[in-house]
């Protein structure tokens, strides 16, 4: 389905809503990106990326500013250091093109860029700031990392221009304490993408209730059919998957939570994630027999495959899924976590995000790659490769997929969740958090209050 979308309009309009309603929004769960090589999707390394020459111009929306800053091109000089933790192909790609373009831009700026797994990239964001070698541009939300902006190590961008470029939902997801610590590029809902010929043929309706989700993969699983694909073996994989059960109506129940629990509420006092954990462990016995040792990259390509009829991921995923099967007959609904369909929420969030250091020595190159990032034609080509939706104002994309589609019609026509506005597990709670779930996924004798035991005492040796 090939159509003009005002992407960012409908996302603003539904998380605005979200807003009235008192939800908040954002979040990482997602990730994306594998390393430059053609064709790899694993996790990268630590290893440092080299960008190409691409062509790209400013539109007429941000003409103004690029005059201004075309003219003092060739007096910003310097090595720009940055980092991330994106896995996916379509990412890597979209970044490159980014990197690209503002080389070809500011021929005295060389950019390297350093790609490392999600599952220790906080502990070596920290220890570069200890050791007087952060980078210069960071990947990750503010709400993320609170306690590296309580430290003073985050630049406030409030007074740059290029702030006022962002939808207003997303700037919330990234204005902590009034002032705003990052750059969001894109937003992204976290879904089910189905097969729709499996669907077809199995005589399936999309479930909009819980009871419903289950009983379409019991027939599956009757018929032969793998009805989900998982792959927990990084954090991306269990974010995909747990983000999508808990972050809508469970979280909905008490918004706050995040920041409670870190002054020292029980997970136990919230009955969201009990109640989360029962589901999720339910689903496990719907998705591949083999998810405790498969990736997401795998997990992407069983379902792009046909070799499973759902996968329960953010839209971060969809790039992926596209480019390993392009013809796909794929659509996508919002995760039915609850009894009754008018309860259910979808979670919405801003996904690629960029955070620069206070400390940087090449802070007019590091401003400048903001600034070049948010131009509208920019981000359009950005969210056109990545397959993701703007979190920018009234910025166009070209060649909406089917799937991409259907959930931008959920997020504008259902309720949403828009939680990271609020508040998130940053530092070493988020640590624990992570490490807390691949227990969970990998003990299956863990209940959830085995669970909730574990977490709590981790979340108390984290305050010590």
């Amino acid at each position: 389905m090939k159509k003009k979308q005002m992407l960012s309009v409908a996302l603003t309009a539904a998380m605005a809503l979200t807003m009235l309603a008192g939800c908040g929004s954002s979040s990482s769960g997602g990730a994306s990106s594998a390393d430059t090589s053609a064709g790899s999707t694993a996790a990268a390394a630590e290893t440092t990326q080299q960008a190409a020459v691409a062509e790209t111009t400013s539109d007429s929306a941000a003409a103004s500013s690029t005059a201004a800053t075309t003219a003092g091109n060739t007096d910003i000089k310097g090595n720009l250091n940055l980092i991330h933790y994106l896995t996916e192909d379509n990412k890597i790609a979209a970044l490159n093109g980014l990197v690209d373009g503002f080389q070809k831009e500011y021929p005295d700026v060389k950019v390297n860029v350093e790609a490392m797994s999600m599952d220790n990239y906080t502990d070596v964001i920290k220890l570069r700031f200890s050791t007087n070698e952060a980078p210069d541009i960071i990947f990750g939300q503010p709400k993320s990392n609170t306690d590296l902006i309580d430290n003073g190590l985050i630049m406030d961008l409030s007074d740059q221009d290029f702030v006022s470029r962002m939808s207003d939902s997303s700037k919330q997801c990234v204005t902590y304490n009034d002032k705003v610590y990052g750059i969001p590029l894109d937003q992204m809902g976290n879904v089910v993408f189905y097969n729709k010929d499996i669907f077809e043929k199995e005589g399936i309706q999309i479930p909009t209730t819980y009871d419903e989700f289950i009983e379409v993969c019991k027939k599956l699983k009757a018929d032969g059919i793998t009805p989900c694909a998982a792959g927990y073996t990084d954090d991306i994989a269990i974010g995909a998957n747990w983000y999508t059960i808990y972050y809508g109506a469970k979280w909905n129940q008490a918004q706050n939570n995040a920041q409670e629990i870190m002054d020292g509420a029980s997970f136990g006092d919230y009955p969201g994630y009990t109640e989360a954990l029962k589901e999720w462990r339910e689903i496990m016995q719907y998705q591949n027999s083999d998810y405790k040792t498969v990736d997401t990259a795998r997990a992407e390509q069983m379902f792009a495959n046909g070799d499973t009829a759902m996968i329960i991921i953010g839209t971060w995923g969809l790039g992926s899924i596209l480019q390993d099967n392009p013809d796909g007959n794929f659509g996508g609904f919002m995760f039915p976590s609850e009894q009754k369909a008018d309860d259910c929420m979808l979670p919405v969030n801003i996904d690629d995000c960029w955070m620069i250091s206070q400390d940087t020595q090449n802070k007019d190159a590091a401003l400048a790659f903001l600034e070049y990032a948010t131009r509208s034609d920019v981000n359009a080509q950005w969210c056109s490769t990545s397959s993701q939706l703007s979190a920018l104002e009234g910025v166009e994309c070209d060649d909406l997929s089917a799937p991409a589609q259907d959930i931008a019609n959920e997020i504008a026509s259902k309720k949403t969740t828009a939680w990271a506005s609020v508040s998130n597990f940053s530092g070493q709670y988020n640590t624990a958090y992570y490490s807390t779930l691949h227990d969970f996924v990998n003990d299956d004798s863990m209940t959830p209050e085995g669970w909730i035991k574990e977490i709590d005492d981790e979340f108390a040796s984290a305050r010590k």
